[in-house]
């Protein structure tokens, strides 16, 4: 079952395609009055109110038509994937094949570490009990002979 997207994305849409169309109308009108308005008058009340109108109702729209663009990116994705499936299995083999090696490497550097046995290179001071060398004549800690 499909989802119902909020209705704020509905009225974003509306909204911005509103606010879009009136501030391309005060746009088009600042050009186009008669010179009973002041440079003034018309600067800031037609332009600004236009380049205002159109920049809010782009905002408002792009938010509101987001979740239509993401299905579609989505979409587009999926026919992409699918036109070339079979170059992507070669690409994903290909890449197998060239790693292959490098974990075949590992894998027996892994299972020879874990099955090498544990050399004891280690032995106790007869006197004192510390651990030393196991090729050591004498005891590093107490100096007798072993």
């Amino acid at each position: 079952m499909k989802e119902k997207l909020p209705k704020i994305y509905l009225v974003l849409k509306i909204l911005g395609i509103i606010l879009f169309l009136a501030g391309l109308a005060l746009l088009i009108t600042s050009f186009c009055v008669d010179d009973s308005f002041s440079e003034m008058e018309k600067s800031v009340g037609f332009m600004f109110g236009g380049m205002v109108g159109l920049m809010i109702g782009i905002i408002m729209m792009s938010i509101g038509f987001t979740p239509n663009m993401q299905k579609l990116m989505i979409k587009t994705q999926k026919h992409i994937i699918n036109e070339n499936r079979e170059d992507l299995k070669d690409i994903a083999n290909t890449q197998a094949d060239v790693s292959k090696g490098a974990v075949k490497t590992v894998a027996g550097a892994v299972k020879e570490g874990m099955t090498e046995e544990v050399v004891e290179e280690k032995m106790f001071c007869k006197y004192c009990g510390k651990e030393i060398d196991k090729d050591s004549k004498f005891c590093s800690y107490c100096g007798k002979e072993q």
